[in-house]
């Protein structure tokens, strides 16, 4: 009975768990041929309407475990980043709902970039589209060109489980109590206030911001600096978002930088009582 059970709770926590997919086909340009065998995908968010979400493909030469990316805020980010990822050619696509499709071949040596979407030529025909599986074509009918002149082509096929966007119980305008830490942290961050900054950081992101070798003024100009380049600070608002557990809150948080309005997302963690910034990532511009 206690093998059955741990059977059964092992079977429960891998259920739902994304797997890799076999890719192949060819990337070719003049800096060199990109053939990927592994495909993984993931649930990101359109930067150009970050309010919109759309499935990423990688595609490689080696084997990845997308299991890294399940619960990440930024899953665009670590998978690019992953160590077996390391000095390898490896391929991008976008697949919106629609089924156009938005490219990256990046070439690990020079980090050349070859880029192009459906008005450029390039094609994608699908079976699988979903929330959980993605399977297809993307290629080009004719050769591609890019800014410089220099063609290119492209035509690879993939099959991958789609590792899912952060869910929950949703969030309302505001954000709830999570929202409501959000907004007192964001008014400290304005005022420069080093207690209130201090109150607001999570166990895991004070010692970052806290140095003892500092002055509390010290401390409250370099929280600032940081801060105000992770987050907007013009006219933000919490916009809403989702409860992933009673510990763990994702919130939607609207703003303005550099003059455009953005989204970004804001992981806010539960210590005893007290909700507290965690972690922030940029999610897109907002139309």
């Amino acid at each position: 009975m206690r093998l059955f059970a741990r059977i059964m709770t092992l079977l429960l926590t891998t259920a739902g768990l994304a797997t890799a997919g076999p890719a192949s086909g060819t990337v070719k340009s003049q800096t060199g041929t990109i053939s990927p065998k592994h495909a993984i995908a993931y649930v990101v968010r359109d930067g150009r309407n970050a309010r919109n979400t759309r499935v990423e493909v990688l595609l490689t030469d080696v084997p990845i475990d997308p299991a890294a990316l399940r619960g990440d805020l930024d899953p665009h980010a670590t998978a690019i980043n992953l160590e077996p990822l390391r000095d390898r050619n490896y391929l991008l696509l976008w697949v919106a709902p629609d089924g156009s499709v938005t490219m990256n071949a990046t070439y690990s040596t020079t980090m050349t970039q070859y880029m192009n979407d459906a008005s450029g030529g390039l094609k994608g025909e699908f079976t699988a589209n979903t929330a959980t599986a993605i399977t297809g074509r993307v290629y080009s009918a004719a050769p591609l060109k890019t800014m410089d002149g220099p063609p290119y082509t492209i035509d690879v096929t993939f099959t991958a489980e789609v590792v899912p966007a952060l869910t929950g119980t949703a969030l309302s305008a505001g954000g709830g109590e999570p929202g409501k830490a959000l907004t007192a942290f964001m008014g400290a961050l304005v005022k420069k206030n080093w207690p209130g900054l201090k109150a607001g950081l999570s166990p895991r992101q004070l010692p970052s911001f806290e140095k003892d070798y500092n002055t509390p003024a010290e401390n409250a100009a370099s929280a600032v600096d940081i801060l105000s380049a992770w987050l907007p600070t013009e006219k933000f608002k919490v916009a809403g978002g989702v409860l992933v557990d009673d510990t763990t809150a994702v919130l939607e948080m609207e703003g303005e930088s550099f003059g455009s309005r953005s989204l970004s997302l804001v992981k806010m963690v539960k210590t005893g009582a007290v909700w507290q910034f965690e972690e922030s990532v940029p999610a897109g511009m907002l139309r």
